[in-house]
């Protein structure tokens, strides 16, 4: 069939979520989960070579970020794995791998967790199982950053430019970033036991949360594959997008085609 790409809103529960759907209908999908403060736009090469690869290629906004609703109300990890279910779900896509960078890895894990018939594989980039109080500590400043300062300054804070990126919603984004610090007295290592999904671990060993995060992943999920980058940093897929569309390539092949 022909390549088809649309970038469009899809009505998910409250939300109006913004997405970009692209690649060949009946093909594998691939599902890119952003962090915070980004954006789907942060994903585009890496989707771009996969679609060049033959998969279809789901990027989406998520709540609070880029042209997605921002909702001022409580959330949890599972409504944010809800949210790209639900996603999925209008799309009629069944089965997805999820690409998940680090807050995009912790839904990405959530959603494997929460609808393990829904996750075909998973690549879990620059993100982990659990927060430890100084990180707890680092996510109570952003949420107060962001609450009383707005989107602008939460991305200096967190070192995105403002002028280069979406703004995300400041009060919208401090619920998602208390769903992250939860991982702090609710981790999700044990729970990882359970999956069994082809999975891949990316980290760079520069990134300025560690190694050590991703090194849990590994030996919590079974037979997953964990690739230590050297001389890179959190943000792996933009600082060495080749590399990364290459790599992620090579799995998501051995695993979906």
């Amino acid at each position: 069939m022909n390549d088809s790409k649309s970038d469009k809103h899809a009505r998910v529960g409250k939300l109006d979520v913004h997405y970009e759907l692209a690649g060949p209908a009946g093909a594998p999908v691939v599902t890119f989960v952003h962090g915070l403060v980004a954006s789907l736009e942060h994903w585009a090469p890496a989707a771009e070579a996969l679609v060049a690869e033959g998969f279809r290629v789901l990027r989406y906004d998520l709540r609070a970020h880029g042209s997605t609703t921002a909702l001022r109300e409580p959330c949890s990890r599972h409504d944010l794995a809800a949210d790209l279910v639900g996603l999925m779900e209008v799309l009629g896509i069944a089965r997805s791998a999820v690409v998940g960078h680090s807050a995009g890895g912790v839904i990405a894990q959530q959603t494997a967790l929460d609808f393990p018939g829904r996750v075909s594989a998973l690549a879990l980039v620059g993100t982990s199982s659990a927060c430890n109080d100084k990180a707890a500590a680092w996510y109570s400043q952003c949420i107060e950053v962001a609450r009383d300062r707005g989107g602008g300054a939460l991305m200096q804070l967190m070192g995105s430019n403002p002028e280069r990126a979406a703004v995300p919603d400041g009060a919208g984004i401090v619920p998602v970033i208390e769903a992250m610090r939860s991982l702090n007295t609710d981790p999700l290592t044990e729970r990882l036991r359970e999956l069994h999904v082809p999975t891949l671990i990316i980290v760079g060993d520069e990134d300025f949360l560690g190694v050590g995060g991703s090194v849990i992943l590994s030996r919590a999920i079974a037979g997953s594959e964990l690739e230590i980058v050297p001389e890179r940093g959190h943000g792996i897929y933009y600082e060495a997008p080749d590399w990364f569309a290459r790599r992620l390539g090579v799995f998501l092949a051995k695993h979906l085609l």
